[in-house]
């Protein structure tokens, strides 16, 4: 009974190798970094959750981070939308004078 032998293109060998080897190589990477990387993923598929994670750097400090848990906008109405643009706005504003003062410091020390 002869052996019957499965023929394969090399684009075909490519494909299950990474069908196969980079989700493996994504969760050891995540390891290595000390993350979670199942959850990640599981985070990444996650279609059922209303709300949406924003991470904003803190002023402060570089090396740490806020994060900010927002309503998904189609679970929100027109009058929340429309006060959270105000606010957003109002946000903007204040981040816009704090970087032209900040500009303005810089060419102060400049000039010294």
């Amino acid at each position: 009974m002869p052996r019957l032998r499965l023929k394969l293109t090399g684009f075909a060998r490519f494909f299950i190798v990474m069908v196969i080897l980079a989700p493996i190589a994504y969760l050891a990477a995540s390891y290595y970094n000390g993350e979670d990387g199942w959850e990640n993923i599981k985070r990444v598929f996650q279609q059922d959750s209303p709300r949406q994670e924003v991470v904003v750097p803190d002023t402060e400090d570089d090396e740490s981070t806020t994060t900010v848990s927002t309503p998904s906008p189609s679970s929100m109405s027109k009058a929340d939308m429309q006060a959270e643009i105000f606010a957003l706005r109002d946000s903007l504003r204040a981040k816009e004078f704090e970087i032209r003062e900040l500009q303005r410091q810089i060419r102060l020390l400049k000039n010294r």
